[in-house]
């Protein structure tokens, strides 16, 4: 059974409410000397990753105690719902603590394995993006739409890390890809998805991604226009990696990309 207009509306309300206020706690720490400690996948994670997710969960426990939690830091609260509420406090955590501005705090609600909504906020360059299944996508209230460019070598495309990239059975058809598109850059997490959802680049690459990291994406990317899959394809966020396009010649990329 499918949600109502009038309660996806109501989550995003309280979505865009708690994340607004999180962002006071991320603002506090950015641009301090900010310890971190390692994971034990060797990612950083600092004092602020742990209050902004501390927080957010206290809220959403608080307003729907009944839902799931999947975070980053603190793993899955598994309570059998149709509801999972999924945390990523700060997407971008090693350019937090060299005070780039790159990165956000991102929360998505998926209902019934579908995500419905999504916020993308990223307040050090003052932008949110957010998005609702059947509303729409907008960034900074204004609507977000993909570009209309139809073909990859008029295209811009944006990257992960080439150290993840070059790891990856894909990698041949990712330099193939990147010497047929009209520019390349590589502008990692929230950041770079922004960039395919405003129009501003066709293409998205993201080799090493949780499900935390592209939640929020999927439903801003689909409601703008675009589409996201993992590598091979599959319409999902729990592949372990993503491309991220206008849509255009999203078919054409995954062909490339598995030779």
């Amino acid at each position: 059974m499918g949600l109502k207009k009038k309660h996806i509306e109501q989550y995003l309300e309280f979505a865009l409410k708690i994340v607004k206020r999180s962002n006071e706690i991320t603002a506090k720490y950015f641009k301090t000397k900010i310890k971190h400690k390692l994971k034990k996948n060797l990612s950083p994670v600092t004092i602020a990753d742990l209050k902004c997710e501390e927080y957010l969960t206290k809220k959403i426990i608080s307003k729907y105690p009944s839902h799931n939690i999947l975070a980053e830091e603190n793993g899955m609260v598994d309570n059998e719902s149709e509801f999972k509420w999924i945390i990523d406090p700060i997407d971008g955590t090693k350019n937090y603590m060299r005070h780039y501005p790159f990165w956000g705090t991102l929360l998505a609600l998926e209902y019934q394995n579908e995500i419905v909504l999504g916020v993308i906020s990223m307040p050090a360059l003052k932008e949110c993006i957010y998005a609702a299944k059947g509303f729409g996508c907008y960034s900074n209230k204004k609507k977000a739409k993909v570009s209309k460019v139809e073909t990859i070598s008029q295209s811009y495309l944006i990257h992960g890390g080439l150290g993840y990239i070059l790891d990856e059975p894909f990698r041949e058809g990712f330099f193939t890809i990147t010497s047929l598109a009209n520019y390349d850059r590589g502008f990692g997490d929230c950041h770079g998805h922004s960039l395919i959802i405003k129009g501003m680049a066709e293409m998205m690459i993201d080799p090493h991604v949780a499900p935390w990291d592209i939640a929020a994406t999927k439903i801003c990317i689909e409601e703008a226009g675009g589409v996201l899959t993992d590598m091979k394809g599959n319409n999902t966020i729990y592949g372990g990696n993503a491309l991220v396009t206008n849509g255009k010649f999203h078919d054409e990329v995954l062909k490339i990309l598995n030779g």
